[in-house]
């Protein structure tokens, strides 16, 4: 399977796919260049940890290849030639007028046939939320499914457990409910 994420920011959801679910690709993506170099970064020390203490994988399973690179929703030379099996988004929904862009890089990189596009986001507040849904289904799309996400998603990530820094650089992980909407294609 191959796996792209859009507007990844430090790329950890692409990550955990790599690290987990033994896709053939993921390829990270955002606009800003430094944003690219610092999720380039980050696939080299997820590299190194993986080398260092292995990736828990089984020895038969095909290494996957992450990359990072640059999309401009708008511009579709920018896009991968090939289509995907899942694109992953988080959060990449704050006002109604990237409704367009974000669907229209969506259903360009996604197959034609088979392909998932896995979006999670805080349950309210974001504007334009509503209008992408209903812009995917006139697309063809079905959102399939809508779950809510564990507790287990809210519980501070830092190693150290410090819940002052926790608190400092994710304010709203504890307070936040946030959905992971799943669309797919509607059979044709």
């Amino acid at each position: 399977k191959t796996v792209l994420e859009l507007g990844a920011g430090c790329g950890i959801p692409a990550l955990a796919c790599a690290a987990y679910s033994n896709p053939k690709s993921v390829t990270i993506t955002d606009l800003n260049p430094e944003t690219i170099d610092n999720i380039r970064y980050n696939i080299e020390l997820n590299d190194q940890r993986q080398q260092r203490d292995g990736d828990g994988k089984d020895a038969t399973a095909t290494k996957t290849t992450t990359t990072a690179s640059s999309i401009d929703w708008g511009d579709e030379a920018t896009y991968p030639s090939n289509t995907l099996d899942y694109v992953i988004c988080s959060d990449c929904i704050y006002q109604k007028d990237i409704v367009p862009l974000l669907k229209k890089v969506v259903t360009g990189l996604l197959h034609p046939d088979h392909g998932m596009f896995l979006y999670v986001a805080p349950e309210g507040g974001r504007d334009g939320l509503p209008e992408f849904i209903a812009a995917m289904k006139a697309e063809g799309f079905e959102c399939a499914r809508e779950e809510i996400a564990p507790d287990v998603y809210r519980e501070n990530p830092l190693k150290s457990g410090d819940e002052e820094d926790c608190f400092l650089h994710f304010h709203e992980l504890a307070s936040t409910v946030y959905v992971l909407h799943e669309f797919r294609r509607v059979s044709r």
